[in-house]
């Protein structure tokens, strides 16, 4: 569900980390505040080479944001197709308190795109728990014409959420990919477009909300 574009240069920050933190839980299903960290991040892809990727977990420990500085897909007459898509495959290892488990519930981007018409870009995401099957799946787009800031919001819903397993320490996999296609080529063949790149600092944001919940018996 894209919720909003067109956001003001000094709003945009602000607006992700407030809305990627207010998620709704008791404090009895909390983790206490310094039990929760990021103990590591590894990540490979054409979207993100070693050292354009940086971490930092709230202080409040329900949102983790990731920084890209070169997470870009590119399309034009002249471009290698292989620029217009790129993906970056992450493995993030938290330290959960004992008795806890986690999952992801809110996931939100920010970027920029400039499209020209017939130009679509599209923003998809997948995230999985080691040793675990079932795979999460989002997916959003943006069709051209658009020269603006974009900023997506997926709420996963309680009935969607995948949990990280109790008693057992098991890193998340999340798996963001970015496109841009030509849909019309045959009568515009010379149009272009690109997503990613924030033209204020030359980065992209993507910060994921945690939940939390007390491990069940049984």
């Amino acid at each position: 569900m894209k919720i909003a574009t067109g956001l003001v240069k000094w709003v945009a920050p602000i607006a992700l980390l407030s809305s990627a933190t207010s998620l709704m839980a008791s404090s009895s299903d909390e983790p206490s505040l310094g039990e929760v960290y990021i103990e590591d991040i590894a990540y490979n892809g054409s979207g993100c080479p070693i050292g354009t990727v940086a971490e930092t977990l709230s202080a409040d420990q329900k949102a983790f944001t990731l920084t890209f500085a070169e997470y870009i897909a590119e399309t034009a007459p002249y471009l290698s197709p292989r620029d217009a898509r790129k993906n970056c495959q992450l493995t993030v290892s938290l330290h959960i308190p004992q008795g806890f488990q986690f999952s992801i519930g809110t996931f939100d981007y920010r970027g920029f795109v400039a499209l020209d018409e017939d130009i679509k870009a599209n923003h998809s995401t997948s995230y999985y728990f080691q040793g675990q099957g079932f795979t999460g799946r989002f997916s959003e787009d943006i069709y051209g014409p658009e020269d603006d800031f974009y900023q997506f919001r997926e709420e996963v819903g309680l009935a969607s959420l995948i949990w990280s397993p109790c008693g057992a320490s098991r890193a998340l996999n999340i798996n963001t990919a970015i496109s841009v296609r030509n849909m019309n080529k045959r009568y515009n063949p010379d149009a272009e477009g690109i997503i990613g790149t924030d033209s204020i600092d030359g980065q992209i944001k993507q910060i994921f909300g945690l939940r939390w919940r007390r491990c069940r018996a049984g």
